[in-house]
């Protein structure tokens, strides 16, 4: 038995809880990484945004497109700032979601990207975080 890539174990160790979407797949290579997720209905962060129909706060998607990022491409400090952050559409859970991240170690940054995996051209959101 091969044992689980240090990165993916820190993942999933760090995405437990009702903060957390749940990890359905992870392909990672080099400078870039997709994560298929599930948001469920029930998360903490959809309490109360907004009552009648919860939508998934884009403040939640930056954080976690950071923090992933932070664990899987082994980055040692937060972002100093965040470029051309977009939000095409909401995310209404239960949603399943495909992040899409890219390293651009040359200008130490991550562009990020939510899409819908089914239509591969549906966009949620996405930006740059610079480090």
């Amino acid at each position: 038995m091969n044992p689980i890539p240090q990165p993916l174990n820190t993942l999933t160790n760090m995405m437990t809880g009702d903060q957390w979407p749940q990890l359905l797949d992870l392909k990672q290579a080099d400078d870039m990484a997709e994560l298929v997720l599930q948001i469920p209905a029930d998360l903490h962060w959809l309490k109360g945004h907004f009552p009648s129909q919860p939508v998934l706060a884009g403040v939640v998607q930056t954080d976690w497109a950071c923090r992933i990022a932070l664990c899987l491409f082994n980055l040692e400090r937060e972002p100093k700032r965040i470029d051309n952050l977009k939000f095409q559409d909401v995310i209404i859970p239960p949603q399943t979601v495909k992040l899409e991240l890219l390293h651009a170690t040359a200008s130490q940054s991550i562009h990020f990207r939510y899409r819908n995996p089914e239509l591969p051209e549906h966009t949620f959101s996405e930006g740059k975080l610079v480090f």
